[in-house]
């Protein structure tokens, strides 16, 4: 009874693999749905009964492998998926200069953003306390795609504890303007 199962995750892996090393090879614009197919070696009506089109596959490949990552974590904190996706940018440098770099896609880095965002989202909706309301959420998830920009820049990168330290340090304990304690 898993057996379906596993084979969706075995093709949707092979297809998102073969999207990250394409992305790795030449830009994303210049990527054909035609060419991840070949390299996951893959049908193309397997590839549309999964996805709608590349952007998706990215959208939507990149939340999976992050969720997945995240619940593999022993982190359990308010802000864990933001250290897990620190430390995993600074691991894989050449997996997400492509998605978040210099030479990123407006298409790429708006989908991982999305991506990001989705995470962030679906965690603090599992979360006691206040609701976190779309436009916080939005503006973290940019912030954060720019924090992981800094830990994978090749010419100097930045630490991960070092990124988090900053992030926590000024912006995540900050009082809100005009509260008084």
């Amino acid at each position: 009874m898993d057996e379906p199962d596993r084979r969706v995750r075995r093709t949707r892996n092979a297809l998102h693999r073969s999207l990250i090393e394409l992305m790795m090879e030449r830009a994303y614009e210049r990527i054909t749905v035609s060419d991840v197919i070949a390299r996951a070696d893959v049908g193309r009506s397997t590839f549309y009964a999964h996805y709608r089109d590349k952007d998706d596959l990215l959208v939507v490949s990149c939340a999976e492998h992050l969720r997945a990552e995240i619940a593999r974590s022993p982190d359990r904190g308010q802000w864990a998926p933001v250290r897990v996706m620190l430390a995993l940018a600074a691991g894989y440098p050449q997996v997400y200069q492509p998605l978040i770099g210099p030479k990123a896609s407006i298409t790429a880095l708006r989908g991982y953003r999305h991506s990001v965002a989705v995470i962030l989202r679906e965690h603090f909706a599992e979360r006691p306390g206040p609701e976190i309301d779309d436009l916080t959420v939005t503006t973290l998830s940019w912030a954060l795609v720019g924090l992981l920009t800094a830990v994978t820049d090749p010419s100097a990168p930045v630490a991960p504890d070092a990124a988090w330290r900053h992030l926590e340090s000024h912006y995540l304990n900050r009082k809100p303007p005009g509260s008084h304690s």
